[in-house]
């Protein structure tokens, strides 16, 4: 027995030794500029510790270990390149249980996947035409008015008003212009100025990533292709994970199930709150109302943080385009923004999602400070369907601990006599 554990240990060691020497020698090659290539690196891992694989745990977890990262690294690096193909399994991946109604009624999947494509392809060219366009002109409005505040503030800080003002409340002249030119002005600078870059960066951003969606033109060819064939990828992937790793295809189907429920209900989502959104404050006749309806869909998918930025950016706006209106139009913004999301959280998602994507609404808010924090605005989005899943895997998990629990023999104590 001792022998055994003995040889237990100096296996441990070797594999130390092996992962040791690798993480070395890629060191020593990255330090002295012989190989800066990641590809190289994970080439020459997998090299050395290929071959120990079936002999060692550690270093079959290493491996795998190397090549998640390689992958998320080759994603991150080729992100432009693969655009297009992760929009158009995004657009597969979505419309399959369409495309499975459409069969029903004796429709060929080639057909069905043309009808989609056609019909999305119409709602872009839809939006591009009469929505962007205005959308574009309102924000490009809003930054203007923005600067002129700016410069509106600015004048009044450096006006005798302003100096009179503080005077009458008992605050030295010579103190509020030293306070004012030493403290106050340098960051009110510093903060419109950034809130005007800002402004800029989103107008032009957007233009950018609208254009580089609309040339695209390889999207619908690839998506076409991919929902054609989306059963036979979806039985590759079977395929390749019967067996001992059919748990694993057990959980990515229950994953993608998830996924897609609440990844397309919150497209829909936003593009029904943004639509109506966008209708009703043009009819309440508050300044900007499709740039704000825009907004209100764009931050519907964040709980409870969507709602409070929309309303807070939206009384902004309205403040600074129409202030003597301004006190009716932020009552209707807060009452339009507050009744779609009622609407939308208490009456229409229920039915839904159901209970599936169901969170604690103290596990909900810990999963959007947790990933806000580390992954900002991209944090908020994937929070929810994120924490949902490792939900899934909690729950096997403590499943199966009671299982094992309740399934162990009970020790039988000795009887007395």
């Amino acid at each position: 027995m001792k022998s055994i554990d003995i040889s237990h240990k100096g296996n441990i060691s070797i594999n130390i030794i092996l992962i040791l020497s690798a993480l070395a020698g890629s060191t020593f090659l990255y330090l002295t500029d012989l190989i800066k290539s990641p590809v190289l690196f994970f080439l020459i891992g997998v090299f050395l510790l290929y071959p120990f694989r079936k002999e060692s745990y550690i270093i079959s977890r290493f491996l795998s270990l190397i090549s998640l990262l390689f992958a998320l690294w080759l994603v991150i690096d080729l992100n432009i390149v693969l655009l297009p193909f992760i929009i158009a399994f995004t657009i597969a991946f979505l419309s399959d249980p369409i495309i499975k109604k459409m069969e029903s009624f004796k429709i060929k999947r080639w057909l069905g996947s043309i009808i989609i494509l056609g019909f999305l392809g119409g709602a872009i060219a839809g939006f591009s035409v009469f929505v962007f366009p205005l959308a574009f002109t309102q924000l490009n409005q809003i930054i203007q008015q923005v600067s002129q505040f700016v410069n509106s503030i600015t004048d009044f800080l450096e006006s005798k008003q302003f100096y009179t003002f503080l005077s009458s409340l008992g605050i030295p002249k010579a103190s509020v212009k030293e306070l004012v030119q030493t403290q106050l002005m340098p960051k009110a600078e510093i903060l419109f100025k950034s809130i005007l870059e800002g402004l800029f960066v989103l107008l032009s951003n957007v233009s950018a990533i609208a254009n580089q969606i609309l040339n695209l033109v390889l999207i619908p060819i690839i998506s076409f292709y991919i929902i054609k064939d989306y059963p036979v990828l979806k039985e590759l992937i079977q395929e390749i994970l019967s067996g001992n790793h059919s748990k694993s295809y057990d959980n990515i189907l229950r994953i993608s199930a998830i996924l897609r429920l609440y990844v397309g209900w919150q497209m829909l989502a936003a593009l029904w709150i943004g639509t109506v959104a966008s209708i009703l404050l043009s009819i309440l006749g508050i300044p900007y109302a499709i740039v704000l309806g825009v907004l209100c869909g764009l931050l519907n998918p964040i709980p409870f943080f969507g709602t409070i930025a929309s309303m807070i950016i939206g009384s902004i706006v309205a403040l600074l385009a129409d202030p003597p209106n301004a006190s009716s139009h932020i009552i209707g913004l807060i009452l339009v923004i507050n009744g779609l999301h009622f609407i939308n959280a208490y009456i229409i998602e229920p039915r839904v999602l159901g209970t599936r994507v169901g969170l604690h609404p103290v596990l909900l808010l810990g999963s959007l400070f947790v990933f806000g924090h580390f992954l900002g605005f991209v944090g908020f989005l994937i929070a929810v369907p994120t924490t949902a899943i490792l939900m899934i895997f909690f729950r096997d998990w403590k499943e199966s601990l009671n299982k094992k629990i309740y399934s162990e023999p009970e020790i039988q104590k000795p009887s007395t006599q």
